[in-house]
Formats: C-alpha cells, sequence, structure tokens
C-alpha cells in the first residue's frame, strides 16, 4: 500500500496512478463506513416474535410410581438424543425420598475400562456451583452460632488486605452475589495436581472491585470462596472438613466431599465427564475455588440435603434452626441497595429464589466443563428435585435444556393444576416471588399493547456484569452482548434471552418489570438519574437474581468494536505485504530499466526511510499482538489458563504498536511534505488510523494494564 518510490512515466504506470488512488480513497470510504452501518444494521427490521414457552400439562399425582414414569421418558430417551452419557434424579415430597433413579453411564467403556451404569445411591458427581448452598450452610452455622455476623466488614475475619474501594463487604454481600467483584477466569479450573489452598486461591491476585457493594448483582465464585475461606478461619478447620463436620456429618450424606482430590473410596465411584457419549472422558478436575465448586455428592445425599432445608430431617440431624432456614430462603436484599433492580429475582442466601407466580421455590444450578447439575426446593409443596449429568452433549445447550425441561416439567406436571395454578400450598401471588404484586398483576401472555417510550427506553446494547473490567479479560465482554429491541406493540426483543441462544420477547409487567410473554421469567430495569423522567434511559437489567446487563455505550458495542478491528488489522496487513512487494517489484524494474537506478539516499532520506521502518514494525508487533490476544480469549473462554510471562510479552508488543502512531504520522507528514502522490499519502494515512484504532481498543479493553490476572 506504501511505497518508496515513484513511478515512471511510462503508459502503464500512468493508469496505475489514476486507478490505485481511486481504490484506496474507496478502502477510507468503506473503512469508516462500515462498522457504522453494522452498528446501524442491528436496529433495523424488527425480529419476528419467537414461539413462547410451553408448559406441560397439570394436575398428576405426586406419586413414586408416576414420577418414575414420567422421567424414564424425559430422561432416558434425552440422553440418546442428546449424547450425554449419564444423568442422576432423585426427588424428595413429604418429608422423605420418593424415588431416585440413574440413567446411561458413569464410564462408557471407551477407555478399557468395563462400562459402568449410573447408580443414583452409588455413583457419585461433581455438582459445581450446587457447591454454593452446602457451603453457604456451614457459613450460616457459624453465624447462629454467633461466631459470624452476617453485616459485618469481613476485612475484621481476613488475615490479608482486601481491597475494597466501592465499600465494605460483608458476608451478605458475598452470599448474594453483590460485593461488587469483577469477574475472575484465571485459576478456577485445573487438572490434578493444580491443587492450591484456599488462603492463596483468595488472596493471591483478588479482581478489583468494580460496583458499590449490594447494587450490582454480579455472579462471584470469588465471592462464594472467599466467604468459604472467613468459615475456614473463623473455625480453624480446613473448609472440607468443616462442611463435613457441620453439615454433611448431621444430614447423613456419606457420599458427600469438598476434598480434592477425593479419598481413594470415594474416587473409585466417581463418574467420569465427558463432552458426549463419543468422545474420551476428561481428566479429573480440579476447582480451586473450592467452596464455590468442588463438591462431590451423589442423588440420594443430595437427596438428603433438600430435606434439610425443606426442614424435613429431626432437630438433631438438621444443620441449622428452622428460623435460619427461614433466613437463608426468603430474598436477603431490598430496595434500599439494589433500588428498581429489587422488583425482580432476588438472591436469598446463596440460593437463586426461582418463584414463579403461584408457585414459590428456591434452588441453585452447577456447571464444570463436563458435569451439569440442578436443584429446586417448592417449600409449600414440600417437594424437591435434583438431576445432575457428566456430559455436555453435542449442542452447547443440551445440558441446559434438558435440565430446564426436568425442572420447569416437574414443577408444571406435579405442582399445577390444568390451568396452571399451583396444586399445593396457599398459591397467593403475594408470596409467588419476584416482587410479585408488581410482576403478577399481569398474567403471561395477557398484556396486547405495551408502553412504545418504556419499550425504546429499554432498548439498547448491553454487557454482563459478570466480566472481567481491569485487565485483558476485558476483552471477552465483547463476546456475549446482549441487544434489545423495541417492538411495535410496545414489547422488547431480547437477543439472545438470559440462559439461551434464541430470541426472547418481553411484555411490561410493572414500572421496572418485564416478563417473558408466555413464560415466567422476569428481567427488572433501573435508570440513572431521576426514576420520574420518562425519557430516562434503563442503564441496567437484572435477571435470575444474581446477574445484570449493564448499558454499553456505543464505542463498547461489539457491533461498532469488532468490525472496526478487523479492518483496521486489513489495512495494516495491507501494508505490511505491500512494503516488500513494492520493493521487489521497484528492484526488478530498474533491472529492466524501466526505473533509474536508486540515487544515494543523504540524511533526510535516511531518517524518513528509519521513520518509515519503524512505523512497519509497529504494525507488525499490534498484528502479532491482536493475534496473541484472540488465542489468549479462546483459552480463557476454555479454562486454560495462559501464563504471565506470556500475557506480558504480549503486551510489551501492544505498547510497541501504541508508539507506533508517532513515526507513523510522521512517515506521513513526510509523504506530503515530499509530494509522494495520493497514493503513498492515502496509504499512510489509512495506516495512521488504523493504528489509532487500535491503540484506542488496546486501552478500552485494557490490553496494557498492569494487571494480567483474568
Amino acid at each position: 500500500m506504501t511505497s518508496t518510490h515513484a513511478e515512471s512515466g511510462a503508459p502503464r504506470g500512468r493508469r496505475d496512478r489514476r486507478l490505485l488512488p481511486r481504490l484506496a480513497a474507496a478502502a477510507a470510504v468503506v473503512a469508516l463506513a462500515l462498522p457504522l452501518a453494522a452498528c446501524a444494521g442491528t436496529a433495523s427490521a424488527e425480529p419476528a416474535p419467537p414461539a413462547p414457552p410451553q408448559h406441560q400439562p397439570g394436575g398428576h399425582a405426586l406419586t413414586a410410581s408416576d414420577v418414575d414414569s414420567w422421567l424414564d421418558g424425559a430422561l432416558g430417551s434425552a440422553l440418546q438424543t442428546t449424547g450425554i452419557p449419564g444423568a442422576s434424579v432423585s426427588v424428595v415430597a413429604d418429608g422423605q425420598l420418593l424415588t431416585a433413579r440413574g440413567y446411561g453411564l458413569a464410564d462408557t467403556g471407551t477407555e478399557g475400562d468395563p462400562a459402568r451404569p449410573v447408580d443414583p445411591d452409588d455413583t457419585l458427581f461433581r455438582v459445581g456451583s450446587v457447591s454454593k448452598v452446602v457451603s453457604a450452610t456451614a457459613v450460616m452455622r457459624l453465624v447462629e452460632d454467633g461466631r459470624l455476623d452476617l453485616d459485618a466488614d469481613v476485612q475484621q475475619y481476613l488475615d490479608f488486605d482486601l481491597d475494597t474501594p466501592k465499600g465494605a463487604v460483608t458476608l451478605r454481600h458475598l452470599l448474594t452475589h453483590t460485593s461488587g467483584f469483577e469477574e475472575v477466569i484465571a485459576g478456577l479450573i485445573g487438572t490434578p495436581g493444580s491443587e492450591v489452598s484456599l488462603r492463596d486461591a483468595v488472596s493471591a491476585a483478588p479482581p478489583e472491585q468494580v460496583f458499590a457493594p449490594g447494587t450490582t448483582p454480579a455472579y462471584s465464585n470469588y465471592g462464594a470462596s472467599l466467604a468459604g475461606y472467613v468459615a475456614e478461619r473463623v473455625s480453624g478447620e480446613p473448609f472440607a472438613e468443616l462442611v463435613q463436620e457441620e453439615v454433611f456429618g448431621p444430614v447423613g450424606m456419606t457420599s458427600s466431599s469438598f476434598e480434592q482430590p477425593l479419598p481413594a473410596d470415594l474416587d473409585a465411584r466417581l463418574a467420569k465427564g465427558y463432552p458426549d457419549d463419543s468422545q474420551p472422558s476428561w481428566p479429573t478436575e480440579v476447582v480451586n475455588a473450592a467452596p464455590a465448586g468442588a463438591m462431590t455428592s451423589s442423588a440420594t445425599d443430595m437427596a438428603r440435603f433438600m430435606l434439610a432445608h425443606l426442614g424435613d430431617l429431626p432437630a438433631d440431624q438438621s444443620p441449622l434452626t428452622a428460623d435460619t432456614l427461614a433466613e437463608m430462603h426468603r430474598p436477603a436484599l431490598d430496595a434500599d441497595e439494589l433500588g428498581t433492580l429489587a422488583e425482580g429475582q432476588r438472591m436469598d442466601l446463596a440460593f437463586f429464589d426461582d418463584s414463579t407466580p403461584g408457585l414459590p421455590a428456591f434452588g441453585h444450578d452447577g456447571d464444570t466443563q463436563v458435569f451439569h447439575t440442578a436443584m429446586r426446593m417448592f417449600p409449600e409443596q414440600d417437594a424437591g428435585i435434583f438431576v445432575t449429568l457428566n456430559g455436555n452433549g453435542r449442542d452447547p445447550m443440551d445440558s441446559s435444556e434438558l435440565r430446564t425441561t426436568l425442572l420447569e416439567g416437574f414443577a408444571d406436571r406435579y405442582l399445577r393444576d390444568d390451568e396452571g395454578a399451583s396444586a399445593g400450598g396457599t398459591g397467593a401471588a403475594a408470596e409467588a416471588g419476584p416482587d410479585a404484586e408488581t410482576v403478577a398483576a399481569t398474567s403471561p401472555g395477557s398484556a396486547s399493547s405495551g408502553d412504545a417510550s418504556a419499550a425504546a427506553a429499554v432498548a439498547g446494547t448491553y454487557i454482563s456484569s459478570r466480566s472481567p473490567f481491569s485487565n485483558p479479560g476485558a476483552l471477552l465482554a465483547l463476546s456475549g452482548q446482549t441487544t434489545v429491541v423495541p417492538r411495535s406493540d410496545g414489547t422488547v426483543a431480547v437477543t439472545p434471552k438470559p440462559l439461551g441462544t434464541t430470541t426472547g420477547v418481553y411484555e411490561q409487567v410493572g414500572a421496572n418489570a418485564w416478563r417473558e410473554v408466555g413464560g415466567d421469567a422476569v428481567l427488572a430495569t433501573r435508570t440513572d438519574g431521576d426514576d420520574d423522567d420518562d425519557d430516562a434511559t434503563v442503564s441496567a437489567i437484572s435477571w435470575g437474581a444474581s446477574f445484570t446487563l449493564l448499558r454499553a455505550p456505543v464505542w463498547d458495542t461489539a457491533s461498532l468494536v469488532l468490525p472496526t478491528v478487523a479492518l483496521s488489522v486489513v489495512v495494516l496487513l495491507v501494508s505490511l505485504v505491500a512494503w516488500p512487494a513494492v520493493a521487489v517489484a521497484g528492484a526488478g524494474r530498474r533491472r529492466r530499466g524501466e526505473l533509474p537506478a536508486a540515487a544515494p539516499a543523504d540524511a533526510a532520506a535516511r531518517r524518513g526511510r528509519r521513520t518509515l521502518l519503524l512505523s512497519r514494525l509497529g504494525q507488525l508487533a499490534t498484528v502479532v499482538a491482536l493475534v496473541g490476544w484472540a488465542l489468549v480469549a479462546v483459552q480463557a473462554l476454555s479454562f486454560v489458563d495462559v501464563p504471565a510471562v506470556s500475557l506480558r510479552v504480549l503486551q510489551v508488543l501492544q505498547v510497541v504498536g501504541v508508539l507506533a502512531v508517532v513515526p507513523a504520522v510522521l512517515a506521513t507528514w513526510q509523504a506530503v511534505r515530499d509530494r509522494r502522490g495520493a497514493l503513498v499519502v492515502t496509504g499512510r494515512v489509512l495506516v495512521v488510523l488504523a493504528l489509532v484504532a487500535l491503540a484506542w481498543f488496546a486501552l478500552a479493553y485494557r490490553l496494557i494494564s498492569p494487571s494480567v490476572s483474568y
């Protein structure tokens, strides 16, 4: 694209000089126009409404025989369809284990061992983040004993300094995912031999606090682990032993453990985890944020845990008193902290409040890389269901969709009547969960025409609060953005909808609440400034109790950023390829006599060549760095740790690229001053624009930051 030589006076050269500047100018226009077109394209045609969620027929008796038949049909066939090797399920009702079932294989036998079927009592599974509610139960034992205070600054319990510039953090914040910490990815999941102590896991590289505590739900494995470490410190016992003593022992969970590696007798019973049933198993995963996700258990042990939290165990077997259990099962924060986000789902103490109109519920889901688990309890019906899977399935959403189908199907079939009302308990709307007086005022699908101004206020692009913000992990915010588009009937289309890959349509059911048309999922909104301002723009949307979508400024939207980065990289690549190509072509033409021999370079010419060389080295460093960051992002999303030294090397290359803006500007000025022609000047201007755009990108997404602990 750039050239160090003027064209000759040959006729062909004159035609090239007339054509190439036009192409270069057209490239400049395209480089500026495409990102804007991509951005504008996100708000063009109104998306077609998706099929609404479907409820299953209700009114069935909750009996062991009926549940067994239903599970055989709903789960047994699904394993074959999805390629998930095995599953284990337990159901409790009326104070007892109603049924426990095993499906498929704990070991497929593809690696030489005999195939081993799943046994709900004997086979153990990694339950992922379901560990959090067990850990919180142990923490609440210490609260109940007066050894911990839910609302005291946790710093008083720690033996390292926790930097909290946005405000003091309490156990209540940690157990409700509102401590304000950014997401942590590095070091979360490893392989055998990578175990670290709980203290090291929470103190080696604490995440930055980016939100004021109590205000912005942001799911945090670090927060849950810090709560576990507080309990370890105060009790004086290793965390795994504390849980054994305070929870597993009293409840009778004889096949459960937080130990890593597992004791030999339990390890022999552990199911292998698989991407799908056609691939080899993965090595046993090590979760260094142990209180957040390291637990191993069986379906029947988890049935005992559900009975404990439903208040169905004798007092000497219950880990907590009835009052403490009740405290764990109700929303732990209100509008004083959350503002209008409190009109949606809110966290209980470690439990998700999964209530829907007429059906109070609480529970938790859990995922490792190859194990997927869900648990729901329905206190008014004195019932609960637990399901765990040892594979991902052939499609990325298979495990999530299967769990959702089972949990929602169980509630529909056994806990609602044929009209969809609760089949037990009071079923009062005021007890249905997310600010039910507001949300339950409109039944699902009943809205015919919403407020267009409200829909317009919600519209925009959002990023997840569960993101790194202060380090190169900020790049990941570009991969999971959510768009909200207003529809002509006053509803909004959300793409992708929470916990999905498709679009969901939501209708307004309260001043700050939206519910999925035909379903129960609720979104709550918050505006900055005056809530009474009709023109106020929504700044945050909460969903699922512990997640918040934050409005992205236009310069942070992937539809603008990614095309700009791509086009800038193309400009630099063309420049780098043109550099040797032009030099080789010029040398050949000189040999053929089409160009005069190069004159000896004077001092000014030598300085110009050095400037141009520095610009091109900076271009090369920028391209190499961006390729490296892309590879880092892929590894981070796969929980593969990248050595800090590799990240520092990429940062050095990125800095070289940022500094290259200076010689690139000088080279452009030299081309203008020396009247090198429109082609050369246009090419160098494009290079400057590309380097400036990529320098902004590097700074905005923390590719150049003191911390590389993502």
